[in-house]
């Protein structure tokens, strides 16, 4: 069939008609409105040579701007989508093919009773049409559209309900082809064209009635929208009665209005009182009441203000109609309002100072802390704010006349823009939740280009709208106006020390400078821990609750609580600060309630924590959040030895581990290097638990300061009960005071760490090997002198100095008895291969390959693995290097280093080739084995016996 004819028939009337390809091999999209049928078939045509899947618009368009449904002005069919073959579930289509969707278009049709429609192949499916006998307002087009979808689910039709009721919708032309099948399918008229059907019957057959739904716009009217949702749009109009006039008086208002204004002294009283039932509903309804009834005869003041409280509700149009048939069949706003008071609707804007909105509202994440001022920014034209909230924006209808339509019916707005180093650019949203609060979200700006992503997006985050086309246009009009205004800001990505100049610091929502607290936006990696950062409870509240640990005895929680606000101040340093790690096996010393002590002060002290039962990734993920926040983690108790050295070094490293991310190959995107405090809780000692997998973890030893926990309870259980429900619910708001003294007073800040720093040093003699240690003493003490100068506590400083520094030299003496040199290394070796040495004494024959071998008995020989030949009447060692190196590797010694003590040692160590058989009737060939001469450290003399007491 012919595409002219085609057209001819299901695009009949006036308007632009839109042709669309698409080439998902070449990823081109192509997409214009004509003026003529002619032009249309022509340009369909060239897509279809060109190799484009070939695409025209139901609508007739009102300009050649777009195939928005706002610009739709006429539809001529009602059609379906039938999805059919193999690739379509039962639920989405027929897959038994054409055929099934065929009979089972045939038994809907029976059922209602509708005339034979018009049907096109599609290539797989079949798209329907019942083409009308005239073009139909898009208004009385929708109610009979969206009862045709209703019924399809009903009737077990199984038709894609997107395209039903779809305005603006797009369906092959006929005489293109698919060219999503392999090879392409024909698009093709089956049968001829069915006959022209009234589009009153077809309406009927429906069961819709002849009024069509109000509409306030000329988009499609929301079907099934809930009443709180209509209460809040509806809020936010006021009826202007002198609106009304002046459209009455330009020919584009009510003839019935029109009529008791002229004619007040002959109407009747039935129309008068529906005269003044417009009037009332007004906001200027009181003046306007009398301006439309001084001349009626039954007119006085008195009389007027009976009958309009006597009034519940405006007149609709059928009401006018019945009082005075005859008026209303020539009105331009037939079967499109329900009442003339609709013609007097307007939006009331909020009012502004001129650049933004200042509201009351309760945020998400806090309601706690009752309502917080926001200031919502002016929105971009033509967009504006209804009195009540919501986004609404200002058009034009088809006769010029202003308009002005929903958008969306709460608070929503974007706030800022951001770039972010592993999304690109992005951007911050505010949503304004009647019941929920205030939250913000960010999305990439990518995905507000894409219908699909934004709906998800948005969705996700709680704005719920099934036509998404308007949201994200005006979400496209805020990224411009915000690219005109400013750059976009830099995403945090992490909390703590925004940048290096240390002018702000990030915790949560808040940025916190010296004079202020700057709104934080989310981004996709800190939004979970927003929550965690959050403040409850007071200010006091939190100080009463901490100056519970100020008395005698408490002074290592009092330092868990310096080392919470000592962590900021880590950064001033060129290395991180050691691991703090209290040990009991006895529960009820406090431990974990010092760890939620140091959390409290940046936000809840329970979702802050990090436990032992959280994974390796999911710990160092929180220490890359934190950045310059402390870190805590409780009960560090069965952690294996090999995973407690790893988590040391990572957590010290200040560096996530590098990966791929989900994308494919390309690394996972880092943070920052953090530097902060670190504090954890356990039954048993870390340090032991390494060793159990290194012998000499000296490395280990300076990354982590330990101390036993001794036993220290409150006077009393009530006295407990009342600290944990202060501590529980009080938290997050020291942080705010602190930092903006630290940032105020950086100087002097840094000047006190690091005199600190070298006192601590000074009296724990502590050296460069020590240095994880320092950092971390100068940032607990420090941390805990600014605190007490804010009168945040009352802690006895000199004291816990003195218990810190007895505690580092504790450690000091236990790193240097984890140390070890070579000879002792080597002695530990040969103790544990004890029964798998050759000692022998020495021969002429084993020191001299020429000479003729002497026989000689072995003391003893090697049982399981030969390691060692030991002559022991010149208390020469010869070791078998193999087996030595894979002892140290096992134990994390280096062996190499072992190798070059040893030879420069008094063992005056050599390689050499030997033959460990010598003196033997082992017959082994020479070997590369390492000679020691042990005559200055070993001996054969018998071990004295212990003295009796």
């Amino acid at each position: 069939m012919h595409t002219h004819e085609f057209f001819s028939a299901v695009l009949g009337g006036n308007g632009y008609i839109c042709v669309f390809g698409a080439n998902p091999a070449k990823k081109r999209v192509i997409q214009k409105l004509y003026a003529t049928i002619e032009a249309a078939c022509s340009a369909a045509d060239n897509l279809y040579q060109e190799g484009f899947d070939s695409y025209f618009g139901l609508a007739r368009f009102e300009n050649d701007k777009n195939r928005r449904a706002d610009n739709a002005s006429t539809l001529k069919s009602f059609f379906l989508d039938l999805d059919c073959g193999p690739h379509k579930t039962e639920t989405e289509g027929y897959p038994g093919g054409q055929r099934d969707g065929l009979a089972a278009l045939r038994l809907f049709c029976s059922a209602l009773g509708l005339p034979k429609p018009t049907i096109v192949s599609s290539g797989r499916g079949l798209h329907v049409y019942w083409i009308m006998d005239t073009p139909v307002e898009v208004a009385e087009w929708i109610p009979v559209a969206e009862r045709l979808k209703e019924l399809c689910s009903t009737h077990n039709l199984v038709a894609d309900p997107a395209v039903t009721s779809d305005t603006a919708r797009v369906l092959r032309v006929p005489g293109t082809a698919n060219f999503k099948d392999s090879p392409p399918s024909e698009v093709r008229l089956i049968g001829a064209l069915a006959p022209e059907v009234a589009f009153a019957s077809f309406r009927a057959l429906l069961g819709v009635t002849g009024v069509a739904a109000p509409v306030l716009s000329k988009f499609k009217p929301i079907v099934g929208l809930e009443d709180d949702i209509a209460n809040a749009i509806l809020g936010n109009y006021r009826n202007i009665f002198k609106t009304i006039v002046i459209k009455t008086a330009d020919g584009k208002g009510c003839g019935q209005l029109k009529q008791i204004i002229e004619e007040q002294d002959t109407i009747s009283e039935p129309m008068w009182r529906g005269g003044l039932s417009i009037t009332k509903f007004c906001e200027d309804g009181v003046k306007a009441a009398h301006r439309i009834s001084y001349k009626h005869p039954g007119y006085s003041p008195e009389a007027t203000a009976a009958k309009l409280d006597q009034i519940k509700g405006p007149y609709t149009c059928d009401t006018f109609n019945k009082l005075n048939p005859g008026v209303c069949a020539s009105c331009m706003h037939m079967n499109r309002v329900k009442s003339p008071i609709v013609l007097g609707r307007e939006v009331k804007e909020a009012p502004d100072d001129g650049e933004a909105y200042v509201v009351e509202d309760v945020p998400e994440d806090a309601p706690i802390v009752g309502k917080q001022t926001y200031v919502i920014p002016k929105f971009p034209m033509p967009y504006f704010r209804g009195v009540n909230g919501g986004v609404f924006k200002r058009v034009k209808d088809k006769h010029g006349d202003p308009l002005e339509v929903p958008v969306y019916h709460n608070d929503l707005y974007v706030l800022r823009r951001l770039t972010d180093p592993e999304v690109g650019e992005a951007i911050v949203i505010r949503l304004h939740l009647p019941k929920d609060g205030v939250r913000e979200f960010t999305i990439p700006l990518a995905a507000s280009l894409s219908k699909d992503e934004f709906r998800k997006y948005m969705a996700m985050h709680g704005v719920a709208m099934m036509r998404m086309d308007e949201l994200m246009a005006y979400t496209t009009s805020w990224v411009n106006k915000l690219q005109n205004e400013s750059g976009a800001d830099i995403a945090r990505r992490q909390f703590g020390w925004a940048d290096d100049m240390f002018d702000s610091f990030v915790v949560g929502s808040k940025e916190i400078r010296a004079d202020r607290v700057d709104h934080n936006p989310p981004c996709k990696t800190t939004l979970p821990y927003f929550g965690k950062m959050k403040a409850k409870g007071t200010y006091e509240g939190w100080k009463q609750a901490i100056n519970f640990y100020n008395r005698p005895g408490m002074e290592m929680h009092q330092y868990v609580v310096g080392l919470a606000f000592g962590s900021p101040l880590v950064a001033l340093t060129s290395e991180g600060a050691a691991l703090f790690h209290m040990f009991s096996k006895n529960p009820g010393l406090g431990k974990t309630s010092a760890l939620k002590i140091a959390n409290s002060v940046w936000g809840d002290p329970n979702e802050l924590m990090g436990q032992e039962r959280d994974t390796f990734n999911s710990k160092m993920n929180q220490a890359e959040m934190h950045k310059n926040i402390i870190f805590t983690c409780d009960e560090l108790t069965n952690v294996a030895p090999k995973d407690a050295s790893d988590f040391l070094y990572q957590l010290m490293s200040g560096k996530q581990r590098n990966r791929l991310s989900v994308e494919g190959n390309v690394e996972r995107y880092r943070g920052g290097k953090w530097k902060m405090t670190a504090c954890s809780t356990g039954n048993t000692s870390l340090i032991s638990r390494i060793t159990m997998y290194k012998t000499m973890p000296k490395a280990e030893m300076v990354r982590i300061l330990e101390t036993p926990v001794t036993a220290f309870q409150f006077d009393n259980k009530a006295e407990t009960d009342e600290f944990g429900r202060l501590l529980d619910s009080n938290y997050g708001h020291a942080c705010v005071p602190y930092m903006q003294f630290v940032i105020s007073n950086l100087e002097e800040v840094k000047q006190l760490f690091f005199s600190m720093q070298e006192r601590i040093d000074k009296a724990a003699n502590l050296s460069q090997p020590h240095r994880f240690w320092s950092n971390q003493a100068a940032a607990g003490l420090t941390g805990l002198v600014i605190s007490k100068r804010l009168g945040m506590h009352d802690y006895n400083i000199p004291a816990v100095f003195r218990w810190l520094v007895s505690l580092l030299i504790r450690n000091s003496e236990g790193y240097v008895a984890g140390s070890s040199n070579a000879e002792e290394t080597l002695t530990t070796y040969l103790a544990e291969n004890y029964n798998n040495i050759l000692r022998i004494r020495s021969t002429d024959s084993a020191r001299s390959l020429e000479e003729p071998e002497t026989f000689i008995i072995p003391d003893s020989a090697p049982r399981m693995q030969f390691v060692a030949r030991y002559e022991y009447d010149i208390k020469r060692l010869y070791l078998i290097p193999k087996v030595f190196r894979d002892w140290c590797n096992k134990l994390q010694i280096s062996y190499q280093d072992v190798v070059d003590e040893l030879k420069a040692g008094r063992s005056r160590a050599v390689m050499r080739k030997q033959r460990l058989g010598k003196g033997t009737r082992m017959n082994l060939p020479p070997m590369d084995v390492l000679v020691l001469d042990c005559s200055h450290f070993m001996t054969d003399a018998k071990e004295d016996e212990p003295e009796k007491p």
